[in-house]
């Protein structure tokens, strides 16, 4: 399984997860069977950088509205954890014990800091708070 993690700076299984999913400086894409990773460099922006050829993401915080949503279309899982590193994560993941996230209210983080241009048609934030907007996102919410 390929799996999408935000951390806040690579350091194998021993990384932090970071606990926002926009604001991770890095995304560790790992497979959970051979342990073999790699770096995605995230700093303008995880939303944009999210990779789509992945099976789940595991996350410690909250996801953005507009993410979740084109990650399920996708069909990409999303689980939450309270653990603070990767190999804990990938453990519970594997021992069936993460809860997958079925539903994400507003950015995920039940906040707005987006300017007028960064609102969705429904009037929410997508959560990632990135300036670019192109209909090519990773994220599916199409405003990127």
């Amino acid at each position: 399984m390929k799996i999408c993690l935000p951390v806040d700076q690579l350091n194998g299984l021993t990384s932090t997860i970071s606990p926002s999913f926009r604001d991770a400086p890095v995304l560790m894409l790992i497979d959970s069977a051979s342990h073999e990773f790699l770096a995605i460099d995230a700093a303008s922006g995880a939303c944009g950088a999210t990779p789509t050829q992945i099976d789940a993401i595991v996350c410690a915080g909250g996801i953005g509205r507009g993410l979740f949503n084109g990650l399920r279309s996708r069909g990409i899982r999303v689980f939450s954890t309270a653990s603070a590193s990767v190999a804990d994560a990938l453990a519970e993941l594997a021992a069936g014990s993460l809860e997958e996230v079925s539903d994400v209210a507003c950015c995920g983080e039940g906040h707005h800091d987006h300017g007028a241009a960064h609102e969705h048609a429904d009037g929410q934030g997508c959560g990632c708070s990135s300036s670019r907007h192109n209909e090519d996102s990773a994220c599916g919410c199409g405003h990127h």
